[in-house]
């Protein structure tokens, strides 16, 4: 059981991470609707829009005229989320690999086990605020849809969620299994830590060794 709740924290965390970059990096967070009347495919992001032209094949972006300007607040809120989150995630990460077990890089159980915990504390924290920035930027998106398609204009492009979105989205949910992956595992490790130590036979008088169960 151990190594299996290693391998799934390290994965998820790593996963967590990649996903908080790639929706940082891909910044797609709202595409054109398929009802709309369009001959070109539109992305809106956090710091820019994107529309790829059927007839030419080449992307065109524009990035906002200045960051300091007036944006929504969920633009903002989004901003500031996804940014931390990946800076949280890949802080859980080193911090997971640094207290697992099956690494040697601390041999005292104390320092693998508050390693494990800041870990698990910065994977909540990941996780939470991918979240809240998500779910923050999805309503404003369903609002934003709901007038745009109460306009009823022909021809105008309405837009969704787009793939950006559930990448951020993925990483949060990973981030907080992640958490809860390395929270056993210090459970784990602290057990192992308090339960009886058998004495290595051939290695002398205070060599011992880590009964796993």
């Amino acid at each position: 059981m151990g190594p299996a709740v290693s391998l799934l924290s390290i994965f998820l965390g790593a996963l967590a991470f990649i996903c908080t970059v790639g929706a940082i990096c891909t910044d797609c967070w709202q595409v054109n609707s398929k009802g709309s009347v369009v001959l070109s495919m539109r992305c809106r992001g956090l710091w820019g829009e994107c529309v790829w032209d059927k007839f030419v094949k080449i992307w065109t972006c524009d990035v906002f005229s200045s960051y300091l300007n007036p944006h929504p607040g969920a633009i903002v809120i989004a901003r500031a989320s996804i940014i931390t989150s990946a800076v949280a995630s890949a802080g859980a990460f080193l911090c997971l690999l640094s207290g697992c077990r099956y690494f040697r890089c601390f041999q005292e159980a104390t320092a693998k086990w508050r390693f494990l915990c800041l870990s698990v504390g910065c994977d909540l924290f990941a996780g939470l605020l991918s979240c809240v920035g998500v779910i923050r930027y999805c309503l404003y998106v369903f609002f934003q849809h709901q007038y745009e398609v109460s306009l009823s204009i022909p021809g105008f492009p309405s837009f969704e969620y787009g793939y950006s979105l559930w990448m951020a989205m993925a990483g949060g949910l990973a981030a907080l299994i992640a958490a809860a992956a390395s929270c056993y595992e210090g459970v784990l490790l602290k057990t192992l830590h308090a339960s009886p130590t058998k004495e290595l036979a051939g290695h002398g008088p205070g060599k011992t060794a880590w009964t796993y169960v």
